[in-house]
């Protein structure tokens, strides 16, 4: 039995030395073909490789995570009944506020590569090599043929594991409808969410007149947002579309963080947006990128952007009174640590958002005397839509 897991556990080494060989044997060839894909297709050539030159520089000097959640309380500037502690004229303060649905993305295939995700470590480790050996193999072919708008590393689309996650979000939307004002849906917030997802009820506060749709201007949000609310946007409502916000940006340095999309550009369907139910072929004009201006720059910061993201909620950018925010984890994780009260404990402050789930916040803007703008979501109006934080889910 020993030997067995011995030679198991020797199994992905035993692989890599081959990979390594193999690279190195067919070195020759492979410089052949990509100097071929260079003279054949060379917009799409030196795009690339300009996404290999830049994600070397922002593993090398990116300072997207060095940031700390600033000590200074938000609650101080806010009332009692919005959760605050301000007290005499500041508890006077007039506090404007919009609801905000956060939605995590599905897996990625950068997840699918590096992060065991839900499977069986042993297994993920054994099969590692492969899926390297895969995903190399992918992008090797995304280079040769010249599709300069796909990747598998860089600013990856959404894997097949994750295309059944937020179709889970999906299915739970079309049933969650089915109950609508049947009574059966207990917590109000929970329907109202419900709703305004799906721009649908008699309540105007829920139609696609006072909600939208934002998202990061990463493939996979982007997706999630067209998949998860495809019954949405199949209703065809006036001027219902999904808005780039790059302040939605992931924080991280690493390759799928960067974004593929040009500035403004046209943001066109990965493997799988192509025939979502409902959408169809529409994938592209459903995109608004009027406000997307290419990747974030090198010495952005994660806290730069979270500021940006509230300031966007309240701006003209986002008029409505429900945003929809499709997005990630370490952002939305940040978003909570940020704007929720110090002293207040929630498992968002610790626990990633799983892939698929969705919370909605009522995020406060106060205005103080010196013009300077101040935001705080309300903690008591958190509620979990569906999965949930960590292993503490809801389906």
């Amino acid at each position: 039995m020993a030997e067995v897991i011995a030679a198991l556990t020797a199994l992905p080494a035993y692989l890599l030395f081959h990979l390594t060989w193999l690279i190195h044997s067919l070195r020759r060839p492979l410089l052949l073909v990509s100097l071929l894909c260079l003279l054949s297709n060379p917009s799409a050539a030196i795009k690339k490789c300009r996404l290999f030159y830049m994600t070397f520089m922002y593993l090398a000097f990116c300072q997207d995570k060095k940031f700390k959640i600033p000590k200074d309380d938000p609650a101080a500037y806010f009332p009692v009944e919005f959760g605050g502690t301000a007290a005499g004229n500041d508890s006077n303060a007039v506090v404007k506020s919009k609801k905000v649905i956060l939605i995590r993305h599905g897996e990625s295939t950068w997840n699918d590569t590096f992060n065991p995700g839900g499977r069986n470590i042993v297994l993920f480790i054994l099969f590692y090599v492969p899926n390297m050996i895969k995903a190399i193999a992918n992008e090797a072919y995304f280079f040769i043929a010249g599709k300069e708008s796909d990747s598998w590393f860089f600013d990856s689309a959404l894997s097949s594991k994750g295309v059944k996650q937020i179709m889970g979000l999906r299915k739970f939307l079309q049933k969650e409808k089915l109950r609508l004002g049947s009574g059966n849906i207990v917590d109000e917030r929970e329907e109202f969410a419900v709703k305004a997802l799906l721009a649908v009820g008699s309540d105007s506060s829920c139609t696609s007149s006072s909600s939208m749709v934002v998202s990061s201007n990463l493939r996979r949000a982007i997706s999630t947002a067209a998949i998860g609310l495809s019954d949405r946007f199949a209703a065809q409502h006036k001027d219902d579309n999904i808005l780039l916000l790059p302040s939605l940006q992931e924080i991280s340095f690493n390759p799928d963080a960067q974004t593929i999309l040009p500035a403004h550009g046209v943001a066109h369907p990965t493997w799988c947006d192509i025939n979502i139910p409902g959408i169809g072929d529409k994938f592209s004009s459903l995109i608004d990128t009027q406000y997307h201006t290419g990747n974030k720059p090198i010495d952005s910061t994660g806290l730069i952007r979270l500021n940006q993201f509230v300031s966007d909620i309240f701006s003209t950018k986002c008029p409505k009174e429900t945003v929809i925010a499709v997005g990630h984890s370490l952002f939305f994780r940040s978003f909570l640590q940020m704007f929720l009260p110090r002293n207040v404990e929630h498992i968002g402050k610790k626990k990633k958002l799983v892939n698929g789930g969705t919370v909605m916040v009522t995020l406060g803007e106060v205005t103080l005397a010196d013009g300077k703008k101040v935001y705080m979501i309300d903690p008591k109006s958190v509620v979990v839509v569906y999965g949930g934080f960590g292993k503490h889910t809801k389906k």
